[in-house]
């Protein structure tokens, strides 16, 4: 009989590309629990938690966007197959508007938002990092 070897798998992945992508799934699920909460604007919440992972004010913000972003898609896509939620945001965007069929835009808004939190929370925990990163490297090198 002959035996069969089973090659690892390794991957190459620079410790930025990780703490990013550890990052964006904690965002992911912190945006997830708080979801459910009644105050919806705590979702900054998560993505400050996603941003202090990160080096980087860029990355903290992508992290804070996509991983807020991805949760809301997805409950609003859930909710708009359950509920048939889509009626009442129409309803809704027909008293803005005017008119029917609008409801979209509502939802576009919706996700903006969701992005716009998340993004702001991701710059808010990056920097808090980078801030402190600097201050701590500062009183170091000033003992040399």
């Amino acid at each position: 009989m002959k035996e069969i070897k089973i090659k690892k798998l390794k991957l190459n992945i620079s410790p930025d590309t990780r703490s990013f992508l550890i990052s964006f799934i904690l965002t992911a699920l912190i945006t997830y629990a708080l979801t459910y909460t009644n105050t919806w604007q705590l979702i900054i919440i998560s993505g400050i938690v996603g941003g202090l992972l990160n080096k980087t004010m860029k990355r903290g913000i992508y992290s804070g966007a996509f991983g807020v972003s991805l949760v809301w898609i997805i409950f609003t896509a859930y909710l708009m197959s359950l509920n048939n939620a889509y009626i009442n945001l129409d309803q809704f965007a027909g008293l803005i508007f005017g008119g029917l069929g609008y409801g979209w835009v509502i939802l576009v808004i919706i996700i903006l938002l969701g992005i716009l939190f998340g993004a702001l929370g991701g710059a808010i925990g990056s920097g808090i990092r980078i801030l402190l990163r600097s201050r701590f490297t500062k009183e170091t090198s000033d003992l040399d």
